[in-house]
């Protein structure tokens, strides 16, 4: 009987271990999977908003700006040629302020993003390059991250 008590002592530690390891595992930080679904939302937005797809991407838009949106994505999609889009940057906030993600402060709570692309289109009538900076500000809903759109560089 005494042979199993080190059996038992080890299988406790080891079942231990593993338990605290599922629970560390299982719980990511809220802001890991947040920043997981920002970017995941970024690379569908910006693929269907490039690809000229039938929305534009809209279902990712605030409600209160889609109906604006899709009306100006039309003269987009038959007026703009994407060649090269970048993501150059992104700044997180916090309650409108600026939030540094780091490994000094990997957990810090995102509301907000502000993405910096760089554009190289033409824009008909003309087929002159034309390369800008445009910026798309993203808002957490809920666990939902939508756009707050600015198509006015696209359009002039």
């Amino acid at each position: 009987m005494s042979s199993n008590k080190p059996f038992l002592k080890n299988w406790i530690t080891v079942f231990s271990v593993a338990v605290s390891l599922t629970l560390t595992w299982g719980c990511a930080s809220t802001t890991d999977k947040n920043l997981k679904r920002l970017d995941k939302t970024l690379r569908i937005y910006n693929n269907a908003f490039e690809s000229k797809s039938e929305d534009g991407g809209s279902s990712y838009v605030l409600n209160d700006y889609r109906m604006d949106y899709l009306l100006k994505y039309g003269d987009i999609q038959s007026r703009v040629s994407f060649l090269q889009a970048q993501k150059l940057n992104i700044a997180y906030f916090k309650d409108g302020k600026p939030l540094e993600i780091n490994d000094d402060n990997p957990d810090g709570e995102v509301d907000e993003a502000v993405i910096t692309m760089r554009y190289k289109v033409t824009i008909s009538p003309s087929n002159r390059l034309k390369t800008f900076i445009h910026e798309q500000r993203w808002k957490l809903k809920g666990k939902t991250w939508r756009l707050e759109p600015n198509l006015k560089p696209f359009l002039k």
